[in-house]
Parts: C-alpha cells; structure tokens; sequence
C-alpha cells in the first residue's frame, strides 16, 4: 500500500446568516492538518457528518435515539472498513453529558452530534485494528470513549493549572513534556529535540480510564500524551500540525501514516 486512506473527523458550523452559504450547515476540515497527513504520506479524507440515522420526527425519543445509535455504528464500520487509519481532530468542546456531567457553562455544552460520530468511528477503527491518532480535542475525545472524563475548564476548576489557553498567543504558547521513563516511542519521537509542545485548550483529562496509559504530563502534572496498550491508539493533548517545521512533529504523523500503511507490533508494547 503506497498511500493509506487517513479517515479525519470534522468540524461543524451550524447554519447562521453568514454572506456565503447563507443559512446553511457546514462541515470542515483544517487544511494544515491534512497537509501534514499527506507530507507523511496518507491521503486524508474528511468524514462528513452526513446524517446518516435520517432523522424521523414522528419518532419517540427512545426510539430515534437507538436508530442514530445504529445508523451511526453501521456507517462508521463502513467507513473504517474503506480507510486505513483515523485522525479525530481538534475543535469544540465534548458534550459533559458522554462523561455524565453538564455542562457548569453555557459555552461548554458541546456538539453532541459530532461526539457520537466520533466515538463511532473511534471504536469501528479500534475493532478493525486500524491506526487512530487524537489530536488535541481528539485526545479528549479517546479518553471519554475509554470511561474517562474532562475538566469542563481548567483555569477555574483544576487548582495549581498552567495557562493551557490564550486566545491573544494561541499555538504560540507552550510549555514543556515531562515524558515518562517508559514511554520509548515518545521519546524517540522528540529523538533529542526539546520536548515543548503548544496549548491551545481549556479542558483536560480529569479520570484517567484504566485502558489508558500516559506517556507524558505537562509540567502541572496534566496528561499530554496516552495510548492503549493492546492498539494502535495515541493522543496528543497538543497539535503537531502546527509545528510541522519541527522534526518531531512532522515524525509523529510518520509513524502513524507508517502503521497505517502496514499494521503491525504496537511501538509501545
């Protein structure tokens, strides 16, 4: 296989009165995320959200909510099936309620529609043994599909936090990696270079799941990095698209392009 399909989930814009594609939906995909896919040798494919449970109205709650499930679960073994690996991407917040919490703020409710996409697609690619990278909300995303919950907000619910987030200094703020003395393949990854990675979020892993284990913590003890022992499953609490001028960050999507190319032993078992 010369070129791996990358499956790569994407962002939602709901429909408003904007001056192009006025009063629709949107779904889209960062384009440098997709280009450091494709410099790593993939070629990524953006999974439209589709509505693939076709919505009934006439439906009871119970009744829509157990065909969504379905539909949603066909839809992304079809998917997967078709791809060789999967990149869940950065963007909103996680709906509290997949980790049995609401939201404390109106900000923090979430797309509940994207997460349940993901999250099919997350275990379609898990049970088809395909490659999946979670990038930033990513990360997020396969630590509550794993039993996990978040941080609804760091700066004023987790004492002693680093500024993870500025809106002025965006990826330009940083900070260290405390890698872990097991953790091989992240290390290698960095191979010598300064472990700094950029912030760019407000939430965080609260309830690390068991089937997770953590690579790297930033400085205030935050997980940065995790993987799934038994699968090809690493989250990055930062985004490596944006720093593809580094080495490392550009070797990070190597590998997971590599794995998707040709599935093999886990780098971290």
């Amino acid at each position: 296989m010369s070129q791996p399909l990358i499956a790569v989930s994407p962002n939602h814009l709901a429909a408003e009165d904007r001056r192009l594609y006025k009063g629709k939906a949107l779904e889209y995909g960062e384009a440098e995320l997709a280009g450091a896919i494709a410099r790593a040798g993939g070629i990524p494919v953006m999974v439209y959200r589709a509505d693939p449970a076709h919505a009934d109205d006439d439906a009871d709650a119970a009744t829509a909510q157990a065909r969504t499930a379905r539909a949603l679960a066909a839809w992304a073994e079809t998917v997967m099936a078709r791809c060789d690996g999967l990149v869940l991407s950065g963007g909103a917040d996680i709906a509290p309620e997949v980790y049995g919490e609401t939201a404390r703020e109106a900000a923090w409710r979430g797309d509940h529609a994207r997460d349940a996409l993901e999250v099919a697609l997350y275990r379609s690619a898990v049970a088809a043994g395909k490659p999946v990278l979670g990038v930033c909300r990513g990360a997020q995303l396969i630590g509550v599909a794993e039993g996990g919950s978040l941080w609804q907000d760091l700066p004023s619910m987790r004492e002693g936090s680093l500024e993870h987030r500025s809106q002025a200094l965006y990826d330009a703020l940083d900070h260290g990696l405390e890698i872990d003395a097991g953790a091989g393949f992240l290390a290698s990854i960095f191979d010598g270079e300064a472990a700094r990675v950029n912030s760019v979020h407000h939430q965080g892993l609260r309830m690390e799941p068991a089937s997770l284990r953590v690579l790297a913590r930033a400085p205030d003890g935050l997980a940065e990095s995790f993987v799934r022992d038994d699968a090809w499953v690493l989250a990055v609490q930062w985004h490596p698209e944006w720093m593809q001028a580094r080495p490392s960050q550009r070797r990070l999507f190597e590998r997971f392009v590599a794995a998707a190319r040709r599935p093999g032993e886990l780098p971290w078992s």
